[in-house]
C-alpha cells in the first residue's frame, strides 16, 4: 500500500492505525516502513491540509506530526484537532527537527503527548509510540467502564424513584441511607375494593390483573394530581397519605379531594365496563413514623396508631362512600357537608363518632 500520497483514506482494520503527517517524502516513508514493519497499519498525508481531509474519512488510533509544514504548522493542526470533540482524544506525537524548550513546551502546550527529535532514533519512536498507544488504550478501557458504570447508576436511580417517594430516593442515592422520621400532620386513607376476593374467583387471572393495573394506575395519577404519596398496594387494597414525606398544611383536604376523584373515576368506568367496581374508603389524620423497610428489596412504609385508626375508618365505611374520623372532620368542617355517625364500635378503641364526607360547600 502506497504511503506518500497526501491524502490516503484506507479502510480500517483490527490493526491499531498511525497517521503521519509529514511534508518530507523521505521521512514520511522511512517512518512508515518502520512503523508497518511492527504490524501498525499507516496512513500518510503530506500537510495539515491533508490531514484534515483523512480525518473525515476516518480516525487513527495516534498521530505522528511534523511541525515545521507549509500553510500549517503542527502547532495550529494540533490545536484545532484538540478543539474538536471527534478528535480531541486522539494522541498526537511531535516528530520534529525542532530542538529548543520552547519548541518542546509549545508542543504540550497545543496538546501533544509526546515530542521527538530528528534525526530520530527507531527504538524510541517505536517505544514511544507503543507507550502511548497503550495508555489510549486504557483511557478508552476507563471512559467506557465509566459510561457503563453511570448507565447502571441511572437505571438504579430511575427503579428507586419509581418505587420510593422522589425525597426519600434522593436521601438513599445521595447518603446510602434513609433515617426514620415523624410527622405529626398526616391524614391516612384507605381504599378497598368490596367483594374482590369473591368476585376474582370467578375470573382470568389475566383478567383480574389488569383490572388492578388499570385501576391502581388511575389512583395513582389522582394522588400525584393532589400532592398525596402512594404508600403500598395489598391485594385490592390502596395506602395513600398526604403530609409525608414532605409537610403540606393541606393534607386533610387534599386527601379527601384524592378519594372524591377515584369514586368518580369508577362511577364513570363502571358505565362502560365489563366488571362494575365499588370501594370503601376511610381516613384518619394525626402522627405517623415513616422510614424505609428492607435492606435489599426497599419499601417505604409508615407505622403508628393513625394508620390503625384509618385502617378501621375504611372497615366501617359504605359502597363508594368517604368515611373520617373526628380528627379528619375537625380539620375539613368548613370544606364540605357530612353525615354524622354517632356511637361506632371501632376495635380496641369503642364506640367514636365519624362522618361521611358529603358535598363541597360553596362559598
Amino acid at each position: 500500500m502506497p504511503t506518500t500520497s497526501s491524502t490516503l483514506f484506507p479502510l480500517k482494520t483490527e490493526k491499531e492505525i498511525i497517521l503521519i503527517v509529514e511534508d518530507s517524502l523521505v521521512n514520511r516513508t522511512l517512518l512508515s516502513n518502520l512503523l508497518s514493519r511492527q504490524g501498525y497499519q499507516v496512513w500518510g498525508a503530506e500537510n495539515g491540509k491533508a490531514a484534515l481531509e483523512t480525518l473525515q474519512q476516518g480516525l487513527p488510533d495516534l498521530i505522528a506530526l511534523d511541525i515545521m509544514m507549509p500553510d500549517m504548522d503542527g502547532y495550529t493542526l494540533c490545536r484545532q484537532l484538540k478543539e474538536e470533540a471527534r478528535t480531541r482524544d486522539i494522541p498526537v506525537i511531535f516528530i520534529s527537527s525542532l530542538d529548543k524548550t520552547e519548541d518542546k513546551l509549545t508542543g504540550f502546550k497545543a496538546g501533544g503527548v509526546d515530542y521527538i527529535t530528528k534525526p530520530f532514533q527507531h527504538e524510541e519512536v517505536l517505544a514511544r509510540i507503543s507507550t502511548h498507544l497503550k495508555l489510549s488504550r486504557l483511557q478508552h478501557q476507563l471512559s467506557e467502564q465509566n459510561r457503563q458504570l453511570k448507565e447502571e447508576q441511572q437505571k438504579t436511580e430511575s427503579l428507586l424513584l419509581n418505587v420510593l417517594p422522589v425525597q426519600v430516593a434522593r436521601e438513599l442515592i445521595e447518603t446510602g441511607n434513609c433515617l426514620p422520621r415523624s410527622f405529626d400532620q398526616v391524614t391516612v386513607c384507605f381504599t378497598d375494593i368490596i367483594a374482590f376476593t369473591a368476585t376474582a374467583s370467578s375470573l382470568t387471572p389475566e383478567f383480574i390483573i389488569g383490572e388492578l393495573n388499570d385501576i391502581f394506575t388511575e389512583f395513582d395519577q389522582i394522588t400525584e394530581n393532589h400532592t398525596c404519596e402512594r404508600i403500598k398496594t395489598m391485594g385490592d387494597a390502596y395506602l395513600f397519605a398526604c403530609g409525608v414525606p414532605v409537610e403540606n398544611k393541606h393534607h386533610a383536604l387534599n386527601v379527601v379531594q384524592s378519594a372524591k376523584a377515584m369514586i368518580h373515576f369508577l362511577e364513570e368506568r363502571n358505565k362502560s365496563s365489563k366488571q362494575q367496581w365499588q370501594i370503601r374508603v376511610g381516613m384518619h389524620s394525626g402522627s405517623v413514623v415513616s422510614g424505609i423497610v428492607g435492606s435489599k428489596k426497599y419499601l417505604y412504609d409508615i407505622f403508628g396508631d393513625t394508620v390503625n385508626i384509618a385502617a378501621r375508618m375504611e372497615e366501617l365505611s359504605s359502597p363508594m362512600q368517604i368515611n373520617i374520623s373526628e380528627a379528619t372532620h375537625l380539620l375539613l368542617q368548613d370544606r364540605f357537608t357530612f353525615t354524622k355517625r354517632n356511637g361506632i364500635e371501632v376495635k380496641g378503641k369503642g364506640k367514636l363518632s365519624m362522618y361521611f364526607v358529603k358535598d363541597s360547600i360553596i362559598s
